[in-house]
C-alpha cells in the first residue's frame, strides 16, 4: 500500500489516487528517470537505503524544479520487507546557485587560461625582440672600444666597461625570461632520466665555473626517475649554478646531492636532497626565493635574473613534485625536492 501526504500531492497537483497509480512516472524529468533507477533499483532488490541526490521534479504548473530523495526499508511485524518510507528535498535554489557558480568558475578559469597564454607568449615575442638589439649595442661598443683605443681615457674605458657588464646581464635576463615564458609552452615527452648522467652533463657544462672556484659537485647512486629530460636538466644545473654562484669569498663550493625512495601511499617519490656550503639566506625567505624576479642579494655583486628558482619550481611542479629550502646566513643553503618516479601521463 502507498501513501503520499498532502505537501507533496499539492506540489504535484496529483489526486491521490493518481499519486498511487503513477507514482514517480511523469513526475521525474525523462532524462533523469536513469539516474533515479541506477540509486533506486538496486537498493529494492537490496532493501538498502537509498540517496538519490538531484533530479528535476515536475510541479503541478509544468515547472520543473531541483529535488533529492532519500529513503529507508520498512519491515512488517513478521520481518518481511514491506517497501520504503522516503523524504523529498527541495534544494532548487541550492542547486541554481551551484550551477550558476559552476559556471562563473569555469569561464574565469578560461579567462585566466587566455591571458596566461597571452603573457607566455607575450614574453616569448618579447625575449626574442629584445635579444637582436642588445647584441648590436654589445657589437658596435667593441667597435668603438677597438676604434678609439689610442684615443680613451681611464675613465672611458670604465665607462665602456660598464656598458659591456651592462648587456650581458640583459642577455643573462632574456635568456631568463624567454626559459620561464617556455617551461609551459609546449608538452614534453617523458622519458626515462638517470639522474647520474644528468649530474655528469652538468659537471661538464660547468667545468669552467668549477675548475674558476675549485668547487666540486658529489653525488653518490641518484634515481632513475620518468620525466622530461630537458626540463630535469634545467632543475638541476639551475640549482648547481646557484650554488656555485652564491658561494662564499674563498671558500671552495661543495654542492652534495643525495636521494633516497619512498613509499607514499600508491606511489614510489624520490627525495633529492641539494645542499651547498655558500652564503645561504635567511630562514624567513625561503618561500620568496621562489617568487619570479625575487632577489636576495644585490645584482651589483651577484649575477642573474631572478628567474633561476622560480623555473626550478616550474618544472618541479610540472612534474608533479614539490620543492623547499631551508638555509641560514653564511651557513650553506639546501634545497629538498620530491618527484615521483613515474609520471600519471605520457606527456607533461
Amino acid at each position: 500500500m502507498s501513501y503520499w501526504n498532502k505537501a507533496w500531492l499539492d506540489y504535484t497537483g496529483q489526486t491521490e489516487q493518481e499519486a498511487k497509480g503513477r507514482a514517480w512516472d511523469g513526475i521525474i524529468h525523462a532524462d533523469d528517470v536513469p539516474l533515479v533507477m541506477e540509486h533506486y533499483a538496486p537498493a529494492f532488490t537490496s532493501q538498502q537505503p537509498y540517496l538519490i541526490p538531484a533530479v528535476r521534479t515536475k510541479r503541478y504548473d509544468g515547472q520543473y524544479r531541483w529535488y533529492s530523495f532519500k529513503g529507508n526499508p520498512r519491515y512488517s511485524a513478521d520481518g518481511s520487507f514491506n517497501g520504503y518510507i522516503g523524504v523529498g528535498f527541495d534544494i532548487h535554489e541550492q542547486k541554481i546557485t551551484e550551477e550558476r557558480l559552476e559556471f562563473l568558475v569555469n569561464e574565469r578559469t578560461k579567462e585566466l587560461q587566455r591571458s596566461n597564454a597571452d603573457l607566455q607568449q607575450f614574453a616569448h615575442v618579447a625575449s626574442h625582440d629584445l635579444k637582436e638589439p642588445v647584441r648590436k649595442v654589445k657589437t658596435f661598443t667593441g667597435r668603438l672600444e677597438e676604434h678609439l683605443k689610442d684615443k680613451l681615457d681611464d675613465q672611458a674605458h670604465k665607462f665602456l666597461d660598464r656598458i659591456h657588464v651592462a648587456t650581458d646581464r640583459m642577455k643573462v635576463m632574456i635568456d631568463g625570461v624567454l626559459a620561464y615564458s617556455t617551461a609551459n609552452a609546449n608538452l614534453q615527452q617523458n622519458t626515462m632520466v638517470d639522474l647520474n648522467e644528468v649530474l655528469r652533463n652538468i659537471e661538464t657544462d660547468l667545468e669552467v665555473a668549477l675548475q674558476k672556484t675549485e668547487g666540486s659537485i658529489h653525488y653518490g647512486k641518484l634515481p632513475t626517475i620518468e620525466g622530461a629530460q630537458v626540463l630535469l636538466y634545467q632543475l638541476f644545473y639551475n640549482l648547481i649554478n646557484n650554488s656555485i654562484k652564491f658561494s662564499k669569498s674563498g671558500v671552495k663550493p661543495e654542492i652534495t646531492v643525495s636521494s633516497e625512495i619512498l613509499q607514499e601511499t600508491d606511489k614510489r617519490i624520490a627525495h633529492i636532497l641539494v645542499k651547498d656550503n655558500g652564503i645561504g639566506f635567511n630562514q624567513d625567505q625561503a618561500e620568496r626565493i621562489f617568487e619570479t624576479f625575487a632577489r636576495l642579494h644585490p645584482k651589483d655583486k651577484f649575477e642573474g635574473t631572478g628567474l633561476g628558482l622560480a623555473l626550478c619550481k616550474k618544472i618541479v611542479e610540472r612534474h608533479g613534485g614539490t620543492i623547499s629550502a631551508r638555509s641560514m646566513e653564511m651557513e650553506g643553503a639546501a634545497f629538498m625536492i620530491t618527484l615521483p618516479l613515474i609520471q600519471e601521463k605520457k606527456e607533461i
